[in-house]
C-alpha cells in the first residue's frame, strides 16, 4: 500500500461541517470491480454530513470505493454511505485496526443527511 500524504489546510482548520466523534462497530463493503461485496468490520471514529474516519485492518488505497452500513440509534435499521476513500494512515492505535481512512460519502440524498442528523448529532448548522 503506497503512503498517502494528506495536504494541510491553509491558514489552519478550514473545516465547515461538523463532526461527531465516537467508536462505534460498523461493517463496511468494497465497491471495486473484482472485490465487490468483500465485506470488514470498521471501528468509526468521527462521522460528519460529508464523511466519515474509519479504523480497519482491511488494506484499502487511495480512491477505493467503499460502503459504509449505518446503523440507527435503536438498531431497528440501517442506512448505507457510499463514497471513496481519500486519504489513508498508518494507525498507531493498532487495538482498533492497523489503518486510518478517510471516507468521502458520494450521492447523498435529503433522507442520507436526515439519518445523520436525527442517529449521530448532527445538525446544518455550520456555525458549531
Amino acid at each position: 500500500m503506497k503512503k498517502i500524504a494528506r495536504p494541510q489546510a491553509k491558514g489552519g482548520n478550514q473545516r465547515t461541517n461538523r463532526r461527531v466523534v465516537m467508536v462505534k462497530s460498523v461493517k463496511g463493503r468494497l465497491a471495486e470491480i473484482g472485490r465487490e461485496g468483500e465485506e470488514f468490520r470498521a471501528q468509526l471514529v468521527n462521522v460528519s454530513s460529508t464523511g466519515a474516519q474509519i479504523y480497519t485492518n482491511k488494506v484499502m488505497d487511495n480512491s477505493t470505493r467503499v460502503t459504509l452500513d449505518l446503523d440507527s440509534l435503536d438498531g431497528s435499521h440501517t442506512v448505507s454511505y457510499q463514497g471513496k476513500v481519500v486519504w489513508v494512515r498508518k494507525n498507531p492505535m493498532k487495538t482498533m485496526g492497523r489503518f486510518a481512512y478517510g471516507i468521502n460519502y458520494e450521492d447523498m440524498t435529503p433522507e442520507h443527511v436526515r439519518f445523520l442528523e436525527t442517529n449521530y448529532s448532527l445538525s446544518q448548522d455550520h456555525s458549531a
